[in-house]
């Protein structure tokens, strides 16, 4: 069975989001032992591409009213 946990923080810095570091390191050693990480780093948000999309397709679909 397979989990998969997205993040927009480092590993590094989940320590100290979860708190108490005893809980967090029992926490952090299950979920990071014999785990794969994919780092993903692009110079365009999606959001920023698509929302600039969206309104201008909103933009000439007012246009068309």
């Amino acid at each position: 069975q397979s989990t998969i946990f997205c993040s927009q923080f480092d590993i590094d810095g989940w320590y100290e989001k979860l708190g108490d570091g005893t809980l967090a390191e029992a926490i952090l050693d299950r979920i990071v032992h014999d785990s794969y990480d994919i780092f993903l780093d692009g110079k365009v948000s999606m959001r920023e591409r698509f929302g600039v999309q969206q309104e201008k397709e909103q933009e000439e679909s007012n246009a068309l009213l």
